[in-house]
């Protein structure tokens, strides 16, 4: 992704973000056809608390985010906190949650990266240039 394009996507999620945050997380609940959930990790550094609007699909009744982190070639740093410490909490359909974060591999990691491609085939454009793994995390809530 060229920078002009990565400006103009920073652009666009903070303004998502913004309209998110002054609705109560009332607006903005899709994106380009998929929900969106807000995600607060601890910091894996700074031990703060870490604000992100994610698109998910649902996994049987829970929610699994994907780090393509727009197609740059590193974890995004929620996936690198939520290893570090797996409990979050997140807001989708206007509730609350406290959830653990289980990273997917083989089958299930298969089947959700199928699920993520029907309904946003974006995934697979941000997914030709990683030399790394694609993360998928299911968000189970406790």
């Amino acid at each position: 992704m060229d920078d002009g394009n990565r400006k103009r996507m920073r652009f666009q999620w903070k303004a998502h973000k913004l309209a998110w945050n002054l609705s109560g997380g009332r607006l903005g609940r899709r994106v380009m056809g998929m929900p969106v959930l807000e995600l607060v990790t601890i910091g894996r550094k700074s031990g703060e608390e870490r604000q992100i609007l994610i698109s998910f699909v649902d996994d049987d009744g829970s929610p699994a985010i994907v780090g393509t982190n727009a197609g740059k070639d590193a974890d995004p740093a929620w996936v690198l906190n939520l290893r570090a410490s797996p409990h979050a909490r997140a807001r989708w359909d206007g509730k609350w949650r406290r959830v653990t974060a289980v990273e997917l591999d083989g089958d299930d990691h298969e089947r959700v990266w199928n699920k993520a491609l029907a309904a946003n085939s974006g995934f697979q454009t941000y997914k030709m240039g990683l030399t790394r793994p694609v993360p998928i995390i299911r968000l189970i809530t406790d």
